[in-house]
């Protein structure tokens, strides 16, 4: 009996030696989840911040282009570029100014909140904690530049781009893919060229994650058939959408009896020219000798921001899905490239370039979303270069259209530079 109650004594030393060693490890990991914890806020919040001051250092009101193109529609026959106004045109009455500067902006905001939805779905920042990438997208020049092309079609059509993205089913997303190709082309053909290669890319995704034979060939088929649609509708339009001078001199006078805004007359100029005149008014702007430097700086502007993100969608497949589907590496960056291509139709470079550097972000957002799998921590030098680039971002400015130029935080006027040309009183 004194050898059992020894022995209970015993136990009873060895939990209590045991406990504080529990504890401590307890201890450790609480400390440790608290200190995740609050690196996921803080960049939470940062991205949020960064966000906030990029948008705010490009936003301004529709400009005369976006307000005269939004103003094309079907009233003197079909055109390329109509369907916009003549589906909502009428019905919003977006002949007054004030009417389209309101809508323009609504649809912008739509389009941020939509994007950050489509980041918060696809747990990014959980699967690459803290989440560094998300604040360096926000911090870019793409967020300032989209937010300062407000009223361009580049928003809806990147809006229509971003929807099909939500769907996780292969065939669903498929379908909701070919109704945005049918409807970005009908609003502006330059959906070709930004976005099908990425919604065909997200169809093709769908071979990775098939459970079975005929979901892999409704994946390879579909991303096919969503390249064909593109083109197809792309040249019909080109064949039976042409302008003629009496339609373009039709719609100039229908516009200019209905609207009460700041008009372009440059748009109704441009809307006859072919694909082939195009080419050779292109062909004279590459021949000036400052292309090259302009094209240079414009990348300076979207390109360390895009090669990030880019090299991390890279990294997260080759950790997703090592050795297999390497051709969807190259898609994806296919994909990235595909707003390229627009200089070759036209010589807003950093309207391209900022297109660049949003289907970068998608394309990342897509395999989070997709083919996420166990968290990924960045390497060391890959958390630096976040920090560099969104220093860069945050200073970087230039390149707006109209001849605008970035105001810096806080975004105002000088007060100094208004007093000086105010009229001064004599004493």
């Amino acid at each position: 009996m004194n050898g059992a109650r020894r022995g209970e004594r015993q136990g009873r030393d060895e939990a209590a030696e045991r406990e504080p060693a529990t504890a401590g490890c307890c201890g450790a990991d609480a400390e440790m989840d608290a200190q995740a914890l609050g690196e996921r806020r803080f960049w939470r919040w940062t991205a949020r911040a960064l966000g906030v001051v990029a948008f705010g250092k490009g936003f301004r009101g529709p400009n005369a282009w976006a307000y005269t193109q939004a103003q094309l529609d079907y009233s003197a026959g079909f055109v390329r570029s109509g369907f916009f106004g003549a589906v909502l045109g009428h019905a919003l009455e977006m002949n007054r100014y004030a009417h389209f500067a309101v809508f323009s902006t609504a649809l912008l905001l739509v389009l941020f909140a939509v994007l950050v939805l489509l980041a918060c779905s696809s747990k990014l920042a959980e699967r690459t904690p803290p989440g560094e990438l998300l604040a360096v997208y926000a911090s870019s020049y793409s967020v300032t530049y989209l937010a300062h092309v407000n009223g361009y079609f580049d928003i809806p059509l990147a809006l229509l781009c971003v929807g099909p993205l939500f769907v996780r089913s292969t065939g669903w997303r498929l379908a909701a893919a070919a109704v945005a190709t049918t409807v970005g082309i009908l609003i502006h053909e330059q959906f070709l060229f930004a976005f099908v290669p990425v919604l065909a890319v997200s169809v093709l995704f769908g071979t990775a994650t098939a459970k079975s034979a005929g979901e892999r060939r409704l994946a390879w088929v579909g991303g096919a058939l969503l390249i064909v649609l593109g083109l197809g509708l792309t040249l019909s339009l080109e064949r039976y959408g042409a302008v003629s001078a009496a339609q373009a001199d039709a719609l100039r006078q229908s516009i200019v009896h209905t609207t009460d805004g700041p008009l372009k007359a440059e748009v109704l100029q441009v809307l006859p020219l072919t694909p082939r005149e195009n080419l050779e008014i292109m062909r004279s702007v590459w021949r000036r000798p400052t292309f090259l430097p302009a094209q240079g700086e414009s990348l300076l502007l979207f390109g360390p921001t895009t090669a990030l993100l880019s090299w991390a969608t890279l990294l997260l497949l080759r950790r997703w899905m090592p050795g297999r589907h390497r051709w969807l590496y190259a898609g994806g960056l296919l994909a990235t490239l595909a707003p390229l291509s627009l200089h070759l139709m036209g010589w807003d470079k950093n309207r391209w370039n900022e297109l660049l550097c949003l289907n970068a972000f998608l394309m990342l957002l897509m395999v989070s979303k997709i083919v996420g799998g166990e968290p990924v921590r960045l390497p060391a030098w890959t958390r630096r270069a976040c920090l560099g680039v969104m220093l860069l971002n945050m200073a970087t400015g230039g390149g707006m259209l109209d001849g605008r130029h970035i105001r810096p935080f806080p975004f105002m006027r000088n007060p100094d530079a208004v007093t000086s040309v105010a009229p001064v009183a004599c004493p």
